[in-house]
């Protein structure tokens, strides 16, 4: 291993809702290609679909943002360095909450679910969201998401092979996480809302101006929040999947671009 490559921080990625760690597989190939140590984590009480029973559901329906963000804390402050946190989704917002707590090295911020503060709700993210706006309460349910959903909202400028391929790898989602990020966010106490004062770290905002769930609006006010320590990439025709698929040569590109490293 070279000099270069021995200083380079650890990463550790974030999935989204509805995913696991295996969602982020592209993400994490193309790090470790450029010899990074990485650690994808997978939430607490998240597994594969056909792995869950009433039991498992009901715990993960319970399940918050900060024990996601504690559980995300305990794994960062066990490393030798601060992190590049690279969080995708509702493991953008939950990187920035992360960042707000412990010291990391570098924000890379994937289609971020907005921080409560940031109106994130349109008629796009309502008809994603589909039927689980319909559970109530919601935080004592799980919610999913269904291929049209995905077709619609989460990929709808990939292929039908890729928005099927996400289908395959989809999971429940918590309800109490699922409320904290749309109505809990416009309480001025709500867990989802970042200190971006707190947030020291270089940040990068990379959105799609196609995404239907966290609309390239969102991705602007994140940007707004951090001022001078942000910088904000925009990609024309690209959706919600990032992480993956036909989107993901752009995204790498512009990730490696901005954190130094050489770009094939």
């Amino acid at each position: 291993m070279s000099t270069v490559e021995s200083v380079r921080p650890p990463v550790v990625l974030i999935h989204g809702m509805w995913s696991t760690d295996v969602a982020l597989s592209e993400v994490r190939e193309a790090f470790e290609e450029k010899g990074y140590e990485v650690d994808a984590v997978c939430l607490p009480f998240h597994k594969a679909k056909a792995e869950y029973d009433k039991g498992d559901k009901a715990r993960l329906a319970r399940a918050s943002l900060q024990d996601y963000v504690d559980f995300i804390v305990t794994r960062v402050a066990a490393l030798e360095a601060p992190p590049i946190l690279v969080g995708h989704s509702m493991g953008g917002l939950l990187a920035q909450l992360v960042a707000a707590r412990v010291p990391v090295d570098k924000l890379v911020l994937l289609s971020s679910a907005a921080p409560g503060g940031i109106n994130g709700w349109s008629w796009s993210v309502i008809r994603t969201l589909g039927r689980n706006l319909f559970l109530f309460p919601l935080w004592k349910h799980v919610t999913e998401i269904r291929a049209s959903n995905i077709r619609y909202g989460i990929a709808n400028s990939q292929s039908s092979a890729v928005q099927q391929h996400i289908l395959d790898m989809a999971t429940y989602e918590s309800g109490m996480a699922t409320f904290q990020l749309g109505v809990g966010g416009f309480f001025p106490s709500g867990f989802s809302r970042v200190d971006a004062e707190a947030v020291q770290c270089p940040v990068l905002v990379i959105g799609g101006a196609a995404d239907r769930i966290t609309p390239i609006k969102i991705q602007r006010g994140i940007a707004k929040k951090y001022a001078s320590r942000a910088q904000l990439v925009e990609l024309p025709g690209v959706c919600h999947w990032t992480v993956g698929g036909s989107n993901f040569p752009r995204v790498k590109f512009a990730m490696f671009r901005w954190l130094g490293d050489d770009v094939e």
